[in-house]
């Protein structure tokens, strides 16, 4: 199989996965990640939720082949982020809640044809006096049970090491897939590339990597035009081929409040990020 480019869903903004998965086939994708990240902690940047009834796992999961399959389009992985609360939440009803969630939304991944869902590692809750220790020693322990329920559902459950989690600095992130047998990377540069770290300080993550994302970015601008930013696609899809990567990278840019108001066209920057990738792909796999 090899690399594959796949698009994402939920880059539009707050739009229903009839209408994203046709702008999906006429960019030209045959496989999108899809967008259930509309209840998370960061609705501001991907509202896409087009769940009706969790409890309705066959219905659910019905809509998206259904959905999906009418554009053309394969399904990759189920973006979710968090369900309105981090995982580590110092509150242990809260975090009950959201794995009953994400079991539900789990099951409906699986029954859709997803590859893996993926989660953020959580934060630390300063202003409840969580240390981070603590909020590491939550999130191993929450994961864990999310790696069982996934696996046992015949899929994988993936973090992104975003901003401000616990799992921001390669090393935390490495350190959460080590201590938590099954768990993999969604691998983002953008989200380093706001530490001002570069390629040779986040190749080591790809040895964690299941999935990839694509955003360009630079240290002073977290979405940065594809021809502007800090990361080298080459060089990362060499690495990637090198590594012997045989799986997904998606391009991820977000309708965020600020590109909208400096006029983005989100539609024409994922475009160009495409031809970007598919020429770098095309290059090393020939």
């Amino acid at each position: 199989m090899g690399i594959q480019v796949a698009g994402s869903t939920f880059a539009f903004g707050k739009i229903g996965l009839e209408e994203s998965c046709k702008i999906m086939q006429e960019m030209g994708f045959d496989i999108v990640d899809v967008g259930g990240c509309g209840m998370s902690t960061f609705t501001d940047y991907v509202p896409q939720w087009f769940f009706n009834n969790l409890d309705d796992t066959t219905g659910e999961a019905d809509n998206i082949r259904r959905t999906t399959e009418k554009y053309g389009l394969q399904v990759a992985e189920l973006f979710c982020c968090d369900f309105g609360v981090n995982i580590n939440d110092p509150d242990p009803s809260k975090r009950e809640e959201s794995q009953r969630t994400y079991e539900k939304v789990a099951k409906i991944a699986a029954a859709s044809g997803c590859n893996s869902i993926m989660m953020l590692p959580g934060m630390i809750a300063e202003d409840q006096g969580q240390t981070f220790d603590q909020a590491f020693e939550i999130s191993v322990n929450e994961y864990n049970r999310m790696v069982e329920v996934a696996e046992g559902l015949g899929i994988h459950c993936n973090i992104e090491c975003c901003i401000f989690s616990i799992g921001w600095q390669p090393e935390n992130a490495i350190r959460l897939c080590q201590e938590v047998p099954g768990l993999a990377l969604t691998l983002d540069y953008a989200h380093q590339t706001q530490l001002s770290l570069t390629a040779d300080d986040i190749e080591p993550m790809h040895d964690y990597a299941r999935h990839f994302q694509a955003k360009q970015s630079a240290p002073d601008a977290f979405q940065a035009k594809p021809d502007e930013g800090w990361i080298d696609f080459e060089r990362m899809i060499s690495k990637m081929h090198a590594d012997n990567y045989d799986g997904i990278i998606s391009v991820e840019f977000v309708s965020a409040p600020d590109v909208i108001e400096a006029g983005w066209d989100i539609r024409k920057e994922s475009a160009r990020l495409k031809e970007i990738l598919d020429d770098a792909v095309a290059k090393v796999q020939g």
